[in-house]
């Protein structure tokens, strides 16, 4: 397909279509920022989706991490050396297109306000929301920090437990890991809501749901996830009863909350402690369905599979590069109607064919290095 190979038999089709369907609902939420005169409905729809296509894409990442994590671990020569492999592998994958896309950023955030962003450095370290909310430049790598500091600290606590424990079985060691992940973050954001006041559904985004220290448990709710499942604790005569539950899960979390009058600044606790291991969970009981589910060959697998390959590219592209380059030559704060749906599809036709081409000829050939290397 469009010169990739791709073995399809070889993939979680319903994995591909959660994925494609996530970054929809991150492109989709971000175009809010072309204009203001969106009718209100496509507005609410926006303001809502981008949570929760980024916290699809936690689960699912920790999920597929998750599997390579405990194999590599039941391993007998598991050890630094493993992890350091583990991690190159990873960063053959993600790191060319970060520092290619923080590149472009730069050049085109100095055209555009002619000065250097403010704590560059940290880009370069994956450090710019450790502790506090990322600045305006490249704001949507804030979820990538997040990624890797728990893809550096999971496998790093495995080791140490194998260490101190040698005579418990891995597995458990797995599992043990993945739920002090998320019993320490949520310790740690009890903290947070007892010293900080969320004042809006804005601050707590910025003080909370985009500070990789209080993120550092999204990934680890895929992990626990390949664990039940790898040792059969989820039935599959359940998945479709899970399935609901998700979405059920969601639809509170992300519509009925809001049209009830749960909001963070009258509800914090709520927001800063539970309202995300809940999301997590929810999102956690579709997968075991969506894992299973298979697609016949058509134009939808093909499709839902080559946005998917592409997420990543598309993720990284889409905001501070596409849609900031395209305001700055095309102003289109005052857009409405037929004239924005107009720019609004233009700019989805050019997220996905530049993405296409990101993907196509750089993210794609540098993964397949990869093994070579």
């Amino acid at each position: 397909m469009f010169g990739l190979k791709i073995n399809y038999e070889k993939r979680y089709h319903g994995l591909d279509v959660a994925r494609a369907f996530a970054i929809f609902l991150v492109v989709f939420s971000h175009s809010l920022w072309i204009s203001n005169f969106y009718p209100s409905t496509v507005k609410w729809l926006m303001q809502l989706s981008g949570t929760i296509g980024v916290e699809i894409f936690f689960v699912i990442s920790g999920f597929l991490i998750g599997r390579i994590v405990l194999r590599l671990v039941e391993k007998d020569d598991f050890s630094l050396q493993t992890i350091f492999s583990f991690l190159k592998r990873r960063w053959f994958r993600t790191l060319p297109n970060y520092y290619l896309i923080l590149l472009l950023n730069l050049i085109l955030w100095y055209l555009i306000y002619e000065k250097i962003p403010e704590k560059l450095f940290l880009y370069f370290f994956y450090l710019q929301n450790l502790t506090e909310t990322s600045p305006d430049f490249y704001r949507i790598s804030w979820s990538l920090a997040v990624e890797q500091f728990c893809y550096i600290l999971g496998p790093i606590v495995l080791l140490l437990f194998v260490k101190i424990f040698p005579g418990i079985k891995r597995k458990y060691l797995f599992l043990g890991m993945s739920l002090l992940m998320i019993v320490t973050l949520f310790i740690l954001r009890i903290y947070f809501n007892s010293s900080h006041a969320i004042t809006s559904i804005t601050d707590w985004n910025q003080s909370v749901r985009k500070v990789t220290v209080y993120r550092l448990d999204a990934i680890y709710y895929g992990f626990i996830l390949y664990y039940l499942l790898n040792n059969s604790v989820i039935k599959s005569t359940y998945n479709q009863i899970l399935f609901i539950i998700g979405l059920l899960g969601i639809f509170v979390l992300h519509v009925l909350i809001f049209m009830i009058g749960i909001k963070a600044e009258n509800h914090p606790f709520f927001f800063t402690v539970l309202f995300l291991p809940l999301n997590s969970i929810s999102i956690c009981l579709t997968l075991p369905f969506l894992i299973n589910l298979r697609i016949k060959n058509g134009f939808f697998l093909y499709f839902a599979t080559l946005i998917s390959l592409i997420s990543y590219s598309i993720y990284l592209l889409h905001y501070t590069i596409i849609l900031h380059g395209l305001k700055t030559i095309f102003p289109s704060e005052s857009l409405r109607d037929f004239d924005l749906l107009s720019y609004t599809l233009m700019y989805w036709f050019l997220v996905f064919v530049l993405s296409f081409v990101l993907y196509r000829f750089y993210e794609y050939p540098l993964t397949n290095l990869r093994n070579k290397v």
